[in-house]
């Protein structure tokens, strides 16, 4: 039987790459990098290896690139080179083609953008695992010419349920924000403020733009500020200006006017201070007309 690893903090994400796979053999779960590295390693240790590893990139802690360099050194270990190694597919929220490049020089097969598509995914995973996935193939071939299941991303979904970017470094707060925002859209993540500019401008090219940014202030690297700023840049280059551009609640722990302020100045529409309380963030979402219930 074939035997799937899927590596992914979003369960979210892991149920639905598990719902594309299922059919075609046995699925693991890893819920971070070090578990994930744990079962590849017992998987060659019981002599059941994995065939195939969907593996994310942006985990908190040990991310993607260091879960598949830690494969690759386990698999050299035992003497496992070129075709008989696993075939990883890496995915992504954010199509950054420095991730994209570095995950293919560390030894990855395919890379795949988020939201993951089920017709994508399966081609992938018949070009990659060969005669043995002769039915994903066929199965990938009939995904073209069907409707897509539901939560899967095609631009017919996005433009029945909300899009919303969940924009902060701070894993609980995107956590958080998640559990709050999935009822209403669906949700997209970026872990510093050059992946959420990279995120708003590719949803403008694919025609899917965000309804809602939720912009944490205090990142590392690019802050909100000016990652908003940028944002608002973004849109102006395709011709999108005022109350046509995404709306963006700032999110901060600290209470100070001056961010506030500043805030505003830069194009916010509105401003929640942490810790985030559920009520607070749906009446200014409400305001802004973005919440939409399932």
């Amino acid at each position: 039987m074939t035997r799937f690893l899927i590596v992914d903090d979003d369960p979210a994400c892991r149920r639905l790459v598990q719902h594309f796979l299922a059919p075609f053999g046995r699925c693991d779960l890893a819920y971070d990098g070090n578990e994930a590295i744990g079962a590849f390693r017992i998987g060659l240790d019981a002599a059941e290896p994995y065939d195939l590893v969907c593996l994310d990139i942006m985990m908190p802690g040990t991310d993607g690139h260091q879960v598949l360099d830690a494969i690759r050194r386990l698999e050299s270990e035992r003497g496992i080179f070129g075709g008989s190694a696993v075939k990883v597919i890496m995915t992504s929220a954010v199509s950054d083609r420095k991730h994209c490049i570095r995950a293919f020089r560390e030894g990855c097969e395919a890379f795949v953008t988020k939201p993951v598509r089920q017709q994508r995914l399966l081609a992938e995973v018949g070009r990659l695992l060969g005669e043995v996935a002769s039915p994903v193939r066929r199965q990938a071939a009939a995904a073209a010419s069907s409707p897509a299941l539901p939560g899967c991303g095609p631009a017919e979904e996005s433009a029945r349920r909300p899009r919303y970017l969940i924009v902060d470094d701070d894993g609980v707060c995107r956590e958080l924000l998640k559990d709050v925002l999935s009822i209403y859209g669906q949700c997209d993540f970026a872990y510093d403020g050059l992946e959420a500019v990279d995120a708003v401008r590719l949803a403008l090219e694919d025609g899917t733009p965000y309804h809602l940014v939720c912009l944490d202030i205090m990142m590392p690297g690019s802050s909100g500020h000016a990652s908003l700023e940028a944002i608002r840049q973004v849109e102006a280059e395709r011709g999108v200006h005022g109350s046509d551009g995404v709306p963006v609640i700032m999110t901060t722990a600290l209470r100070d006017s001056k961010h506030c302020v500043q805030a505003f100045r830069e194009g916010c529409e509105s401003y929640v201070t942490k810790p985030i309380r559920e009520d607070e963030l749906l009446a200014r979402m409400h305001e802004l007309h973005v919440l939409m219930a399932e």
